[in-house]
């Protein structure tokens, strides 16, 4: 079985950050997610032409208030109403105002786009139903990312009406579906098509799934992410250890100045280093419970702390 190209189990924020796809669910809240990226809404007050340094807590207050309601429409149009939401929460924290929900809750009815309003009002009234109905779907961790996507989506969409799922799902759905295309793309035809053709692939993947979040999704990439996507493709040729070492200090070249490339490379050598221990270990366990049935059995408990001693200690 082939390694993923990409992960999607934690944030990147991703891209997960999406712990919300394991079952049982949540794991620890798969209804919200943190952001990929802080979101910040206002500039310093008195840059922004309002009050300065010296203005009252309550001018303070209104001053941000009235910059997130300015904000809210545009960012729940490009699926960003989390981002939104846990970004007016922190302010609201920094401001010292005792219940953030009623305060948020003031800040959306106040956007100037009143359907966009009446949605963000639905999407946050309906995500304790979201969460309940997701505690209790259990997805098979063997079952293809894509797969599991589309049941969750299903399900969020059932339960929160489909307009208020893209509002408050929308890009993480993007970055996970586009990770997913990714990773299956990889584990099967990309080993017939040259590396030109594969990042050519990746490229029309990310067109189809990140659609209008393209242009913040692909910066949210970076230089770690796009060099993962090209490594991973790229050791699908690789004939062997050293052809995939010398590979990947290649593309640590281009990627990254030479300094910032050394310390990657020493942390994925530990990384694999550590895999291939925790591989090794499975499979020597596995040989053993075969031979030991019985897992009371005391030769068979005196060979398991020797195998955890040779492994771990």
């Amino acid at each position: 079985m082939r390694t993923a190209i990409l992960i999607a189990a934690s944030a990147t924020a991703a891209l997960a950050a999406y712990a919300c796809f394991a079952g049982p669910e949540p794991a620890p809240d798969s209804v919200t997610p943190p952001p990929a990226t802080p979101v910040a809404f206002a500039a310093p007050a008195a840059a922004a032409g309002g009050p300065g340094p010296r203005a009252s807590a309550m001018e303070r207050r209104a001053a941000v208030a009235a910059t997130l309601a300015a904000n809210g429409p545009q960012m729940l149009r490009e699926g960003r109403l989390q981002d939104w939401w846990r970004s007016g929460q922190a302010q609201c924290a920094a401001l010292g105002i005792d219940d953030c929900q009623r305060w948020l809750r003031d800040a959306i009815a106040a956007w100037p786009d009143a359907r966009a309003a009446a949605l963000a009002s639905r999407t946050i009234e309906r995500l304790p139903a979201v969460k309940e109905a997701q505690a209790r779907l259990v997805q098979d961790m063997d079952t293809p990312l894509s797969q599991r996507l589309q049941r969750l989506t299903a399900l969020r969409e059932a339960t929160m009406g489909r307009e208020e799922a893209q509002a408050w799902f929308g890009r993480e759905k993007a970055q996970v579906g586009f990770t997913a295309a990714v990773n299956e793309f990889a584990a099967g035809e990309a080993a017939a098509m040259s590396l030109a053709a594969r990042l050519a692939r990746v490229e029309d993947l990310r067109g189809q799934h990140y659609g209008a979040f393209y242009e913040d999704l692909r910066a949210a990439e970076g230089p770690m992410g796009q060099y993962r996507i090209e490594l991973g493709l790229a050791r699908l040729d690789a004939s062997d250890a050293q052809a995939a070492d010398q590979l990947r200090d290649r593309l640590l070249a281009r990627h990254f100045p030479r300094e910032r490339a050394q310390e990657i490379a020493q942390l994925e050598q530990r990384s694999e280093q550590q895999q291939a221990q925790r591989n090794a270990y499975a499979d020597e366990l596995a040989a053993l419970q075969r031979q030991y049935p019985d897992a009371g059995d005391q030769d068979y408990l005196a060979r398991l702390g020797q195998l955890r001693q040779k492994h771990f200690h």
